[in-house]
């Protein structure tokens, strides 16, 4: 999906590496070895990506050092772009045959308040009925392709109306703060709440 945007693979797979990784920084051979770019296509997107101000990168003795400009005015959209397809949500979707019905499936916690770490796992909550076989088997894909670990918290439609009917705390912080919608929008997460 992300591929209808942005044309080049080697960009995309250099977005989606740093974007899932912001705060870390890594240098050519690093990114060579991690991604399946050629190492030419590899060159020209990291220059590009630099000069666009989206990378940033320092020379440490004979290395390069690059890592995501979190700085950069379009990076929580770029960021939202990237999870929304190259990252989980393309996982989920394809496989959501398997998983059954997903009504509502979002990032939120650090990574959707743009206050992660290096450590920062992604909390993935998915709210409808779910194989959990099927669901740890895509997120393990996806944990695998964005280099992250991913928590979900799942919930069946009636529990998560319930809690948050109750005023549970856990439930208020998650519509309280900030989303990344990977499946379903703002107005399915509350029209039934």
């Amino acid at each position: 999906m992300l591929s209808t945007l942005i044309t080049s693979k080697s960009r995309i797979e250099l977005l989606t590496w740093f974007v899932s990784h912001p705060g870390e920084r890594f240098h050519y051979l690093q990114l060579d070895k991690l991604l399946k770019s050629s190492r030419a296509s590899l060159q020209k997107e990291l220059k590009r990506l630099e000069d666009g101000g989206i990378l940033r990168s320092a020379k440490e003795g004979n290395i390069r050092f690059y890592w995501v400009n979190q700085e950069h005015p379009l990076y929580p959209e770029l960021k939202s772009i990237v999870f929304k397809t190259a990252g989980l949500a393309d996982f989920l979707r394809e496989s959501l045959g398997k998983l059954g019905t997903v009504e509502e499936a979002f990032i939120y916690g650090s990574v959707a308040k743009n206050v992660e770490d290096m450590g920062s796992d992604v909390d993935v909550m998915i709210i409808g009925d779910v194989d959990m076989d099927a669901l740890h088997e895509a997120l393990g894909a996806a944990e695998d392709r964005i280099g992250r670990e991913i928590n979900p918290a799942v919930y069946s439609r009636e529990d998560w109306d319930r809690r948050v009917a109750a005023g549970q705390a856990f439930a208020a912080d998650v519509l309280g703060g900030k989303r990344i919608f990977l499946i379903g929008d703002e107005h399915g997460l509350t029209a039934a709440s």
